[in-house]
């Protein structure tokens, strides 16, 4: 079992993210854009997405809400963003720190 954080994308970036085209290689999320979700324990990021669903159609009141576009899953050594057509690798933004003269 593997150990997943969530990650939910602000309110602000929703539609920014939906409306971005596909692209290749990983997605570039810049950290600031999501806020901190609870921890859980699956298999694959696909079983904490359909746990999810399955616990608000529930009902269940202390549930963490589902994940969306936009939103992320992280673990100890990869970050995956959930897009329309599934789960994707991605990576935080980080600035260049030294541009090479030339």
């Amino acid at each position: 079992m593997i150990r997943f954080r969530i990650l939910y994308i602000s309110n602000a970036k929703i539609e920014a993210f939906r409306l971005r085209p596909p692209r290749t290689g990983p997605a570039v999320l810049r950290r600031s854009h999501y806020e901190d979700g609870p921890e859980i324990t699956a298999s694959s990021p696909y079983e904490v997405w359909q746990r999810l669903r399955e616990q608000s159609k529930v009902g269940e009141a202390d549930a963490p809400r589902p994940i969306g576009v936009g939103d992320a899953l992280e673990t100890g050594d990869r970050l995956l963003v959930c897009n329309y057509w599934g789960f994707e690798p991605a990576e935080w933004w980080a600035p260049n720190e030294a541009k090479s003269a030339t």
